[in-house]
């Protein structure tokens, strides 16, 4: 190894070679070696003590790839710095502190030693915590802070925003300033300082010097609030101020303000004040201001007393002297704005020019040379009364007063109005107001009416005159008489003094109106209503009133009669005619007029009639007409109708004899739809026939009778019109016919019995093969037939009929009988057996018996009948069986179980059935039947011997009885066997006694189907398993296998339970409410029990001895309740819900429409839908609920109207009438047949919650309807539909304003020149117009959004203002106050009734003996007067309504009400609407 120092920072590259004493090998490869950096050279360092910053710089060294600078401070923390240049600073060096700073370069790998030191020294630290504050008394401040550690010194500055500043340097920690100037605001700081820096300023302390005195001080006095007002100028510095004002000799008052100006109230009045001013802030005060001097107001004249002289309508005012007042001032203000004033140095003054009628309000002021004081209180004085001005009569024609009013008379404390007729008579009344009513007022006279104003001193002279009419006089003789032709009445009465013109007024019961107007004493009343009956009364009209006679009553003509039905009565031939009563009438007349001319009349008193007379087969017009005392109506449309037709006319009958037809024929009949033709024989037969025609047939008739035929004819209502006659059948075959052969004539003598319906006899002889015929007629019952030839055959005799058999069994025969035959000699009986074997019998009577039967035997039995050597042909075949053989091969064995026999034996011919019979000795039997063998003969007795024997049956006999046999039963050796079961199990018990000492028995039960069951026991008893139930069981005990040995019981009987029934079937009878219950035979039942138990737990019972059972009355599913109905109009449907019904699983809706076929549904949940309704159309809404098999009643009816739908499109525009505004409303038609509609408006009257309006039209088919309405009123409109099935919901609301009311309050500033317009804001209004209307029309001066407009050249007396909206314009208010002054009083009067409008009734309706009034709402109206006079005894009942409804109930059925409504406000009341009549109902 080679070590050598090598220089620092390098990259050294290595190589090395190997060297021996002659050569020197190659380089080996190079290897790099890099040297550590070197120490960092000229370091040097920088500070900025005062910013805590210090930096280090060094020359570069090599090798260095970065540095490292530590600055060290003197108590050891480091401040480090990291680069890679030549360079660091440190930003965050300590305050005070002396830092050595060494470098570090650093490559790699290595570091390089420390570089030399250098030294950084920061500026001392900022000093902390200042507190400065002010001495206000020796405007001195002081400052304080905390040291600074390495500070030798202190600079500490004051300074403010105007740029002043003070320093100064100290080595203490606090200082003081006495240079401040006043109302400054200091900011102060403080640096530290050593020997070589000085750090930053603190943190500024900010002190506030004394306020500065304020300056320019001046004081007011406000002479009407007497509040003193003082003013400076801001001082600097100054947060509030504190004004003083202090009296001569008395306690001085503040203010205090954080303006320049204070207000002082109650100051004394009369008083010299000194007033200064302090400026303050939080810590100090400044010195007071210079002084200002303050008068105060004088003092209010006190003791105010006014004299009043009425002569010289002049008032002496005088009072008690004011403090500080030179002079004073009287001022009377009248309530309506007259100003009368007197000014004076002394106590009294006089008022003159003053107004009549006016209240004045008196005070005093008083003055000094700077101020007046606040008047004194009010004095009120009142002028003498001025002269009234008559405003309006108006007659009451029901009271016949008059109701005067005349313009408020000012100073007016009470009226008197007087009226004065050309005939004398007087007429007086007083009131404190404004009107009066003058009452007692003759009829048709004609009154001068003045009016005197006083008060508590004086009274006006008379107002001028005015004329006034009162009440026409009411007609009377009053007399009406109806025109029976055209419906009318012609009324005539007797003049009217008073009276103008006459209107004639006719209300019937039901509601009809008709009337006439005239100036003369008749008039005729057309258009009355058939049938009503009318109260008729004429009033007397004139120019003001009027007044109505007494009712006086007409009937009509009474109406045509209506549905008038006729009708034929088929039993009498009569003619029935009815038809619906006729209003007013009291007989009715009915006309049949024939087509031929023919004419019969009925009267009745009721509504049928009854033609007997008219004539038959002829089409009568019928027609009615209804009568009463005095006329007669029209006559009804004609009914058609066709009386009975006529009895058959020209009738023949005649017989068709080849083939036993009758033919009936007859005269062709009008109105006959057909005939029908009846035929009665005396041997009972009856036939018919029918014919459109005129002719009929009658086939089939018996021969010989005599009919009675009926030809009736036909119309199709009625089938009286009978025509008798008879008809002869064809005769009869005659019987018995017989024939004798005369040899010796060659002829044939032929005899026979009578035929019925013959008249004479044709005897015809034909040989058999037809080659001769001969023939003989007689009226006798015998003819001879010559001329045979001989050797030919000429008939054969008929067969036998009615054969019957009568089986004899015992005796092995059968007798076989027929009906008689004359033609035959005798009879031949044959009877063919199954076999083949013939048996034969003859008899010449009806009977005959074949003897010696085979048994077992099937027969065919017939009958010839012979004659001669003739045979007929045979009988029908009747069919019959011999006795059944007897049984062969009887067997019999026992069965020892059930101890009974069964018997067997062979088949035995002709059986069908078989019968065993077992007796024993003392009478004891048993028995048994079966169809084939074998059969058991049961319940023998144990021990004993039965004789038995067997028999063979079919359905005509039985055989004889077998030979017998006998059977021994079984010995009866056990006894007392005692068996036992119960019902609810499969078990039987069975005890014995023992007998013998055997060791096993051995129990064995036989079933009535022979099945077995056995059980063993070494006692006494044992228990069968697996018994069944419904048997009957046979049980034996034994003491061995043997089971017919000796020792064994007799059989012992017994039934098990019986089986539980199946095959149970329910049947539901739903007309008893019940069900009828089946089920499978149950063997050994003898009764049954059922058992209905309910889901309610309700049990219902029945027995039965048979296998059914009805149960009546259970619980079916209940009649649904809580029907309610959701129509909708748009879809034609109704939604149908109700509550759940207990039991049901399924429902039906019905919906079922007054005329046409019913709508139904059905749903298994509580709702379902009907679609398809028609709208108008009445539905009654039902339901019945079913459980499956029944259904419950139908629900009660619930009645819906397929409403219309609530109307669409609605639309309202305002329009302009006269002075009123109209909504005209419109709408959108429904899509339904005869549809009314009622518009509906509700609102607020300028937002007025007191004031709301509700309007309605009527029910109309109009789509439109106009209503008054009210202005600046915010209303919802809403339309109805209706027919006949009922009323829409309301529409949805259309929501709309009114015009808005005229402005109010219009005032004016200024002067004609030049003024300022302003009014009150009105509701609604968007926009405001001023126009000028002093050349007749209007002309727009201004229009404004705001209140208030500017004019030039205006005139208050021809100017108006409106307010308006998108709805339209106000009316005008012409009503314009002014000049406005500040403290003007107003005072307002009464409004008297020319503000009132009449109320417009809206609706009157009746209800039974109730009638609603409904009408306008007034505007300022406090109350309404309702008249309601009784035209039938012309009484008149007032009622007082707040409202703007009245109902009035209790009303007398049947009588005409007229109706007028009045509005009042306080006193004053306005004319009566127009009457309105309706007359209440029957009863309730």
């Amino acid at each position: 190894m080679i070590e050598a120092e090598l220089p620092c920072g390098q990259l050294f590259t290595f190589t090395v070679k190997s060297q021996d004493d002659r050569c020197d090998s190659a380089a080996s490869l190079p290897e790099e070696f890099k040297t550590g950096p070197c120490v960092p050279q000229h370091v040097q360092s920088l500070a900025h003590c005062e910013d805590s910053l210090g930096s280090v710089s060094w020359a570069p060294s090599d090798g260095a790839e970065s540095y490292l600078a530590i600055a060290t401070a003197e108590d050891n923390h480091t401040h480090m710095c990291v680069t890679n240049t030549s360079s660091c600073t440190w930003d965050d060096l300590h305050c005070g502190e002396m830092y050595t700073v060494h470098v570090i370069a650093n490559d790699f790998m290595c570091s390089s030693l420390p570089s030399n030191s250098t030294s950084i020294r920061m500026a001392p630290c900022i000093p902390q915590n200042l507190e400065s504050s002010l001495n206000c008394s020796i405007r001195v401040g002081s400052l304080t802070w905390n040291a600074s550690e390495t500070a030798e010194f202190y600079i500490v500055t004051a300074k403010n925003d105007n740029g002043h500043k003070l320093q100064l340097s100290t080595n203490d920690t606090w200082t003081f300033f006495s240079e401040f100037l006043c109302g400054q605001e200091y900011f102060l700081s403080v640096e530290a300082v050593d020997s070589e820096c000085r750090s930053q300023p603190s943190p500024p302390s900010v002190l506030k010097s004394e306020p500065c005195p304020p300056t320019g001080v001046s004081s007011l006095m406000n002479c009407v609030s007497n509040i003193a007002v003082v003013s400076w100028v801001g001082s600097a510095g100054a947060e509030f101020y504190t004004a003083t004002v202090r009296p001569e000799d008395d306690q001085s008052i503040d203010c205090w303000s954080d303006n320049t100006q204070c207000g002082m109230p109650n100051l004394v009045c009369g008083q010299n004040y000194t007033v200064t001013v302090v400026a303050s802030n939080q810590d100090c005060h400044s010195d007071p201001s210079e002084a200002d001097i303050l008068q105060s107001v004088p003092c209010i004249p006190a003791d105010v007393h006014v004299a009043m002289d009425c002569s010289k309508n002049e008032a002496v005012v005088s009072w008690s002297a004011s403090q500080g007042a030179l002079s004073y001032t009287v001022a009377a203000h009248s309530k309506q704005g007259h100003l009368s004033t007197c000014e004076t140095a002394g106590l009294t003054c006089t008022l003159t020019n003053l107004t009549c009628g006016h209240t004045y309000l008196v005070q005093v002021s008083a003055q000094d040379d700077i101020c007046s004081s606040l008047p004194s209180p009010v004095t009120e004085l009142k002028s003498a009364p001025c002269t009234p001005s008559i405003g309006s009569v108006v007659l009451d024609c029901f009271t016949n007063s008059a109701l005067l009013d005349w313009a408020f008379a000012q100073g007016a404390v009470e009226y008197t109005a007087t009226a004065r007729s050309s005939s004398g008579q007087n007429s007086t009344c007083n009131t404190n107001f404004t009107n009066c009513e003058l009452q007692n007022l003759q009829c048709g006279q004609t009154y001068d009416v003045i009016v005197v104003a006083s008060n508590e001193n004086c009274s006006s002279p008379p107002s001028s005159r005015l004329q006034v009419e009162s009440v026409p006089c009411p007609p009377e003789g009053v007399v009406a008489i109806l025109n029976c032709s055209t419906n009318t009445a012609q009324v005539d009465w007797q003049p009217s003094m008073g009276a103008d013109s006459y209107i004639v007024q006719a209300f019937s019961l039901q509601g009809d109106e008709s009337g006439c107007e005239t100036p003369t004493q008749s008039c005729i009343l057309p258009d009355l209503l058939c049938g009503y009956t009318y109260n008729i009364t004429v009033i007397a009209d004139n120019s003001v009133c009027n007044v109505s006679s007494g009712i006086t009553q007409l009937k009509a003509v009474p109406c045509v009669p209506q549905q008038v039905e006729a009708a034929v009565a088929c039993e009498s031939g009569g003619v029935a005619v009815s038809w619906e009563p006729s209003k007013g009438a009291s007989s009715y007349t009915t006309v049949a007029q024939g087509s031929g001319g023919y004419e019969s009349t009925c009267n009745s008193s009721v509504t049928t009639c009854l033609f007997s007379n008219l004539l038959c087969g002829l089409n009568y017009s019928i027609s009615v007409s209804a009568s009463d005392e005095t006329c007669s109506s029209a006559t009804s449309s004609d009914v058609q109708i066709n009386t009975l037709p006529c009895v058959p006319q020209g009738v023949t009958v005649k017989m068709i004899c080849s083939n036993d037809t009758g033919v009936v024929s007859w005269e062709e009949e009008e109105g006959v739809s057909s005939y029908r033709v009846q035929a009665f024989g005396p041997d009972g037969h009856r036939t018919e026939c029918n014919s459109t025609g005129t002719s009929c047939e009658l086939p089939g008739l018996h021969c010989g009778q005599l009919y009675n035929l009926t030809l009736t004819a036909q119309d199709g209502e009625c089938d009286n019109s009978v025509a008798h006659l008879h008809l002869q059948s064809v005769p009869c075959t005659p019987t018995n016919v017989k024939a004798s052969l005369l040899c010796h004539s060659n002829s044939a003598a032929v005899t026979w019995e009578r035929a019925s319906g013959a008249v004479s006899y044709l005897a015809v002889a034909v040989t058999a093969d037809g080659s001769h015929r001969t023939e003989c007629n007689n009226t006798m019952t015998h003819c001879d037939l010559d001329d045979l030839q001989c050797g030919q055959t000429y008939n054969h005799p008929c067969a036998p009929q009615n054969v019957t058999v009568n089986e004899q069994c015992a005796e092995g025969a059968m007798t076989v009988s027929w009906f008689p035959n004359p033609d035959a000699q005798y009879f031949h009986v044959a009877a063919v057996s199954n076999t083949g074997a013939r048996l034969y019998c003859n008899s010449s009577s009806t009977t005959c018996t074949i003897n010696n039967l085979p048994c077992g035997q099937h027969y065919n039995v017939t009958v010839l009948s012979v004659r001669d050597d003739c045979e007929s042909q045979p009988s029908a075949v009747v069919e019959t069986s011999s006795a059944p053989c007897m049984p062969g091969n009887p067997k019999s064995h026992l069965d020892c179980i059930s101890n009974s026999a069964w018997v067997s034996w062979d088949e035995a011919d002709g059986a069908l059935s078989y019968f065993v019979y077992a007796e024993e000795m003392n009478g004891h039997n048993s028995t048994c039947t079966s169809t084939s063998s074998p059969c058991e003969v049961p319940d023998l007795k144990c021990g004993t011997r039965y004789t038995l024997h067997l028999q063979a049956e079919n359905e005509h006999c039985h055989s004889n009885h077998s030979a017998t046999f006998e059977l021994v039963t079984g010995p009866c050796s056990l006894a007392s066997i005692s068996v036992a079961t119960e019902c609810i199990n499969d078990t039987i018990l069975v005890g014995w006694e023992n007998t013998l000492n055997s060791t096993l028995y051995v129990v064995t039960a036989e079933g009535h189907d022979q099945s077995l069951i056995s059980c063993n026991s070494s006692s006494d008893s044992c228990e069968l398993e697996d018994v069944r139930c419904g048997m009957h069981y046979s049980i034996i005990v034994s003491a061995s296998s043997n089971r017919c040995s000796s020792l064994r019981s007799p059989p012992k009987k017994i039934q098990t339970a019986p089986c539980a029934p199946d095959n149970v079937t329910v049947v539901q009878s739903c007309e008893e409410s019940g069900v009828t219950v089946t089920w499978g035979h149950s063997p050994v039942a003898t009764s049954y029990q059922l058992t209905a138990t309910g889901s309610d737990g309700d049990v219902v019972n029945c027995s039965s001895s048979v296998n059914n059972c009805t149960l009546a009355d259970l619980h079916l599913p209940c009649q649904p309740s809580g029907l309610t109905v959701d129509i909708d109009c748009e879809t034609s449907s109704a939604v149908l819900s109700w509550d759940a019904s207990e039991g049901a699983v399924d429902y039906y809706g019905c919906a079922r429409p007054q005329d046409g076929d019913a709508l139904y549904c059905n749903s298994t949940a509580l709702s379902c839908t009907f679609d398809g309704l028609k709208c108008g159309e009445i539905y009654n809404f039902s339901v019945e609920a079913s459980d499956g098999f029944c259904n419950s009643s139908f629900s009660s009816p619930l009645t819906e109207g397929a409403v219309p739908c609530p109307p669409t499109g609605l639309n309202v525009r305002m329009q302009k009438i006269d002075q009123y505004h109209w909504a005209r409303t419109t709408w959108d038609s429904v899509n339904c047949s005869d549809v009314e509609y009622l518009a509906e408006i509700s609102g607020r009257i300028r937002d007025d919650p007191q004031a709301l309006m509700g309007v309605s039209s009527y029910w109309l088919p109009r789509r439109y309807f106009e209503f008054p309405m009210p202005c600046s009123t915010a209303y919802n409109l809403t339309v109805r539909a209706r027919n006949s099935a009922g009323a829409s919901t309301p529409s949805a609301a259309y929501a709309g304003v009114t015009v808005p009311c005229p402005p109010q309050n219009v005032k004016y500033s200024g002067n004609a020149q030049s003024a300022v317009l302003s009014w009150d804001a009105s509701l609604f209004a968007s926009t405001y117009t001023v126009y000028n209307t002093s050349g007749g029309g209007r002309v727009e001066l201004c229009s404004t959004a705001t209140l208030s407009c500017s004019l030039t050249d205006f005139n208050s007396s021809a100017t108006e203002v409106t307010a308006s909206n998108a709805e339209g314009e106000s009316n005008p208010n012409g009503a314009i106050t002014g000049p406005v002054g500040s403290r003007r009083r107003r005072h307002v009067r009464e409004t008297h009734n020319n503000d009132l409008e009449s109320p417009k009734v809206l609706k009157v309706s009746v209800s039974g003996l109730s009638v609603y009034v409904k009408w306008t709402t007034v505007k300022s109206a406090t109350s309404y007067k309702l008249k309601i006079q009784d035209q039938s005894e012309m009484s008149v009942e007032v009622r007082t309504v707040e409202g703007d409804f009245y109902q009035e109930t209790d009303l007398k059925p049947g009588t005409t009400y007229c109706i007028q409504v009045a509005a009042k406000k306080y006193s004053t009341q306005t004319p009566y609407s127009a009457r309105h009549c309706r007359t209440t109902g029957a009863s309730e």
